[in-house]
């Protein structure tokens, strides 16, 4: 494995929750809106039984318990609703797919989860975790295996309170650091509950295209320091090409993507972080902007 380059602010100095850029102290508002899209989702054709069983309820029970302003009951319900649904698709327009691309998008990453628990995964690490209830809806079944989410501090805070009202699996751990001033090797080494030796999967969601190249392949070879041969990271990233309103949009409400890789580049490009793809290409329209991919740790 390559040695690790300096990625001080490899998330940035705020840290990028689910796929958002956060100011220092503020919850993600991008993690928030993930969560609540799903809830949306959930009310347009067949998508509430498409959507990983228990998703849509654990997200509106996680968002109204978080006590984060403005996510009560009163805007779960409207979230179901005509106006907001057509709030979402007026925002396909201007980033294409991206409204049904979030259901497309928790759907495979829990299927990867769970393909390489079945593979002997015994450990699986959320980075930037945001207000996601995969680890929350995985691990009462799965007691033989860890669940540990890394997130910035305000957006761990609130998503504790949440945790703490809809119940906490004992196998479960939330660790709060800033990635963009710690690295994860160290962060996790510290905490002292990730056992580098067993097998492991990792999840980097929504959260790559906020990072540079050169970021981005710290981070790979981060994620390799920490886990063992055998082990995967899932995770997604921006297709090139992708339209000015997605940079203008998201240097609006969090900061602009950086990168951008295709899917069949994608061996290349993480080529000597420790990382080698084994999932196909994917030109899937339906996944919106963004695509997905699976590394194991060689």
């Amino acid at each position: 494995v390559a040695a690790s380059p300096k990625i001080a602010n490899t998330l940035s100095i705020e840290e990028a929750s689910e796929g958002c850029i956060m100011k220092q102290g503020r919850i993600s508002q991008t993690a928030l809106k993930v969560a609540n899209s799903l809830v949306s989702l959930s009310a347009v054709d067949d998508w509430a039984q498409r959507l990983p069983a228990g998703l849509v309820e654990m997200s509106e029970r996680l968002l109204v318990a978080s006590g984060s302003p403005g996510y009560g009951p009163r805007l779960m319900e409207l979230s179901k609703g005509p106006w907001m649904i057509r709030a979402w698709r007026f925002q396909d327009l201007m980033i294409p797919g991206q409204f049904e691309g979030f259901g497309h998008r928790k759907i495979y990453m829990q299927q990867q989860v769970e393909a390489a628990i079945e593979k002997g995964a015994q450990q699986v690490l959320i980075i930037g975790a945001g207000f996601d209830t995969l680890c929350l809806r995985l691990a009462p079944q799965l007691s033989h295996v860890q669940f540990i989410e890394v997130d910035h501090p305000a957006t761990s805070a609130a998503k504790a309170n949440g945790i703490e009202r809809v119940g906490k699996p004992e196998n479960m751990i939330q660790i709060a650091a800033d990635l963009g001033e710690r690295q994860l090797s160290k962060v996790l080494s510290e905490d002292g509950r990730w056992d580098t030796s067993v097998s492991s999967v990792l999840v980097a969601e929504g959260l790559l295209q906020y990072l540079t190249d050169e970021e981005v392949q710290g981070l790979f070879v981060e994620a390799a320091a920490c886990t063992s041969p055998g082990s995967r990271i899932v995770f997604t990233h921006a297709n090139p090409g992708y339209s000015k309103w997605v940079t203008f949009l998201t240097g609006l409400i969090a900061e602009q993507w950086k990168s951008s890789v295709a899917s069949e580049d994608l061996p290349e490009y993480v080529e000597g972080t420790g990382w080698a793809i084994i999932s196909d290409v994917d030109n899937d329209s339906e996944h919106g902007v963004e695509r997905y991919a699976v590394a194991e740790r060689r």
